[in-house]
């Protein structure tokens, strides 16, 4: 056999020898190749597999979906404020993943969601490959806007520990049992202006950073 370099024709010797030792050597190897489905695979422990979700960790809080890189395939994110009580419903396609980790690295409890070690993710049917989880929200008892989920407002309170007091809407959101003042009912009409009187009572509600804020002004 020749072959043609800079320099010109060189010959390679013996090159069927070269290959049949090859070939004899895969032969007598030991076998490369897995036996799955007969036998179970083995990934190692830094495999990033299936995403899972831990309920019991997740908060709902949505910072996976706004770090995964999809763009909303993988992983997406819809409060329904009609629903009653209104609920933020968070969907996973893992058939959209591309396992790049992101959601796992940016968790805020750093355990609602982790890349696990299934790696066997076939399936017939595509809706096997999507699961939607539910989390219920708080309102801005003022205006209605989103404040987050109950969940989250609980973890802000645990993690704060004391340093929950400084915040009431963090505060109510831990203490279930405190009184819960209904819409309007710490507020009267001024008999001189027809603005909304403001006491420090209306500090004991639910409010979203911009009525939180209002209230600091006016009072």
């Amino acid at each position: 056999m020749e072959i043609l370099t800079n320099t010109g024709v060189k010959k390679l010797r013996w090159p069927k020898l070269r290959e049949l030792k090859e070939a004899v050597t895969v032969v007598f190897s030991p076998r490369f190749t897995t036996r799955f489905p007969a036998e179970p695979c083995v990934v190692p422990e830094s495999y990033r597999g299936k995403p899972e979700f831990d309920l019991d960790n997740c908060i709902g809080c949505g910072a996976c979906v706004n770090v995964c890189p999809t763009g909303g395939a993988c992983l997406s994110q819809v409060d329904d404020l009609e629903a009653e009580p209104p609920v933020r419903k968070i969907t996973l396609h893992y058939s959209a993943c591309i396992f790049c980790g992101n959601c796992q690295d940016n968790c805020t409890t750093e355990k609602g969601i982790k890349l696990s070690n299934e790696w066997d993710l076939a399936t017939f049917d595509k809706e096997e490959t999507t699961e939607t989880h539910e989390f219920e929200l708080q309102m801005c008892e003022k205006c209605g806007a989103v404040v987050g989920t109950k969940k989250h407002l609980v973890w802000l309170a645990e993690k704060l520990g004391p340093l929950a007091y400084t915040n009431p809407s963090i505060l109510l959101a831990k203490s279930s049992d405190l009184l819960k003042l209904e819409p309007g009912e710490a507020t009267q009409e001024s008999a001189a202006g027809g603005e909304e009187a403001v006491g420090a009572k209306d500090f004991m509600r639910i409010l979203c950073p911009k009525c939180k804020c209002e209230l600091n002004i006016r009072l």
